[in-house]
Formats: C-alpha cells, sequence, structure tokens
C-alpha cells in the first residue's frame, strides 16, 4: 500500500479516473493508482485538495490528515461510516469511574516501562564482548526499570485519585531510561536529555518528529475501533486534546520512535536541520521515510509475524472488547527482542 505525502506549498491532489492525480510547481505530474493508497498526509499550508479526490478517498476508506509542516496533526477527514458501536463510547465514558480506568492506565505504563527495558538490552547485546562494563551499566538500568513494574500492581483506587502514583513510576522510569538512552546518541549531537515538548537541540526534535507520527497512527486507530480519543485514562481530559491517544501510545514509543532515532542519530547529518533545530526539507524526507518505514516494517508477536501498524489497530480493538466486557483484561504491546 502507498502513503500520499503532500508537503510543497502550490501542491494539488485532485482526481484522474481511478487515480489520484498530484501536481507540484516545475514538476511531472503524478499519478498514483487509488486502491493502492491507504492514506494521504497534507503537510503545511498552502497545499490544495479538491473535493473529487475527497470523495474518492471517502469512498474507498482512504483517510486525509492535515498535519503541520512538522508532522503535528490538525485535523482528519474520515468515512461519515466509520464509528464502531455506539455501546463502545458509551463503555469508555463509564470506564471512567469503575475498576476498568485505572486497569488500563496501569497496563499502558507497564507495557512502555518493559519495552524501555526490552529496548535497552537489545541494544546491550552488541557490547557484551567489546565493552562489558557498557554492557553490564544497560543490564543493570533495564532491570531497574523492569523493577518498577510490581510498583504498579499495588495502586488502586479510582483513576482520578491514582493518576499521580501511576505517573510517578512512569516519571522513575523515564529518568533511568533517558540518561541510558543518551548513550546510544553519538556525542557529536550534545543530546542534553528528554525536552518536553520543545525541542531545543536536534535529537529532540527528531523524538519530536516521530511521536508526532505516532500519534497520526494511534488517532486512526482509536477512531476505528469505535473510541472516543479524546476521553483517556492515564492522561488528565484536556480540551482539544485527544487523551487516549496520548495514553495508547505509551507502549509503542520505545518500539516504534526511539529506537529510530538512534539509527537516524548515525545517519543523518547537521546539514539536514536548520539554525532553530527544525528539520530542513530533505531532513525531513529521511526522517519520514525512516518513522513511515518502521510503521511498515513485520514483526513477531504472538508467535505470528504481523505490520506494526496494524498491532497499532488491534490493540486499539482490544481496549475496545476489554472495555464492552468481551476479555478479562487488556494486554499491553510487549514484544520479544
Amino acid at each position: 500500500m502507498t502513503r500520499i505525502i503532500l508537503s510543497d506549498r502550490g501542491s494539488f491532489l485532485g482526481k484522474s479516473g481511478e487515480q489520484f492525480r498530484i501536481t507540484r510547481k516545475d514538476e511531472p505530474e503524478v499519478l498514483v493508482p487509488a486502491r493502492k493508497v491507504e492514506q494521504i498526509m497534507v503537510l503545511g499550508s498552502g497545499i490544495s485538495v479538491s473535493s473529487d479526490a475527497v470523495e474518492m478517498a471517502d469512498d474507498l476508506g482512504v483517510e486525509i490528515v492535515f498535519a503541520s509542516y512538522y508532522g503535528k496533526p490538525k485535523a482528519r477527514l474520515i468515512p461519515a461510516s466509520l464509528g464502531g458501536t455506539v455501546r463502545t463510547r458509551r463503555e469508555q465514558y463509564h470506564a471512567y469511574d469503575d475498576r476498568r480506568g485505572p486497569e488500563l492506565a496501569k497496563a499502558f505504563i507497564r507495557g512502555k516501562l518493559r519495552n524501555q527495558a526490552s529496548l535497552l538490552k537489545s541494544f546491550a547485546k552488541k557490547w557484551k564482548g567489546d565493552r562489558p562494563e557498557l554492557w553490564q551499566e544497560f543490564r543493570e538500568n533495564s532491570n531497574e526499570i523492569e523493577a518498577l513494574i510490581p510498583r504498579l500492581d499495588s495502586i488502586r483506587g479510582r483513576v482520578e485519585d491514582v493518576r499521580d502514583k501511576i505517573m510517578g513510576v512512569e516519571g522513575s522510569g523515564a529518568e533511568i531510561y533517558w540518561r541510558t538512552w543518551a548513550k546510544l546518541i553519538p556525542e557529536e549531537w550534545r543530546f542534553p536529555g528528554r525536552d518536553y515538548p520543545a525541542a531545543k537541540d536536534h535529537i529532540n526534535s527528531l523524538l519530536n518528529f516521530g511521536y508526532y507520527v505516532l500519534e497520526q497512527e494511534v488517532w486512526a486507530a482509536t477512531l476505528y475501533a469505535g473510541l472516543d480519543p479524546y476521553a483517556g485514562f492515564l492522561h488528565a481530559d484536556r480540551p482539544g486534546q485527544e487523551k487516549l491517544v496520548y495514553d495508547m501510545m505509551e507502549e509503542f514509543r520505545p518500539i516504534v520512535v526511539d529506537r529510530v532515532v538512534v539509527g537516524l542519530a548515525r545517519t543523518m547529518l547537521a546539514g539536514h536541520f536548520q539554525e532553530d533545530c527544525r528539520m530542513t526539507k530533505e531532513g525531513m524526507k529521511i526522517a519520514s521515510s525512516a518513522f513511515y518505514g518502521r510503521l511498515d516494517e513485520s514483526i513477531t508477536y504472538r508467535e505470528k509475524s504481523h505490520l506494526i501498524r496494524n498491532i497499532i489497530r488491534s490493540q486499539a480493538s482490544s481496549i475496545a472488547t476489554f472495555l464492552r466486557g468481551e476479555r478479562p483484561a487488556y494486554e499491553p504491546f510487549m514484544p520479544r527482542w
């Protein structure tokens, strides 16, 4: 399947028969078979999409996402028939005030901590022979992160009352994780540590862009599962912010984004960034290819091979079935490395 990404001012997306027609200034026209397209991304301003193209996308179930030039989702067009069952959303709202709310919140962080620890261990393997002291440090810090997980099991109460405790466990893991992860980044990048949310350095700029890509994917997954993307459990409600999306992102951050940034830190150059640390057009192409490529990778999970993007949608469906009482618990995505 193909993803159409429009980021140049003056670009136009239209329809030609059963194909999407892309025109850009001073470039040849591009025709893309519509049935091979799964998503259309409109990044930045000064880009036009015809109503015929929108109608064809709707007929084929192709979502259109509008985002800032640097990937922050702004809006999306989805088929009007999409939405799952009304019961799913009713149960989602009720779950905030019963045991299901805190169970989901703890599960999201359980998955995140496990995947952070697993990521560090996977990188540590290459140092076991050549740099045993670094291997030992990564192993010990991974074990420290995993040792935090049982603390989640002892937390009881309504989500409103225990949210800070859950986030406190997450914060303890983050402190260990980021100071360890930083050692995977070449020294010339001078990574200062995770910066929320502003990016004043190149590595945080890459992390933020990657999380925006992940946000787009999770947002779509919640909608296809019939969930309300704004009604979260772990993250407190804020007007206009899709808190369930932020909840679901937690277990996927190390796998989809943090791992990719380690690779990008070795392939990208200072010239791929502007003075304010935002990426240039060429840098955006390299980073986009890496992050979207990661979503399209197949990994073994539960003894079968799955695309990561499909696993994200499967996890959203698992949340929905848990909320409807069709499964006893929600199990976060924790692959073997």
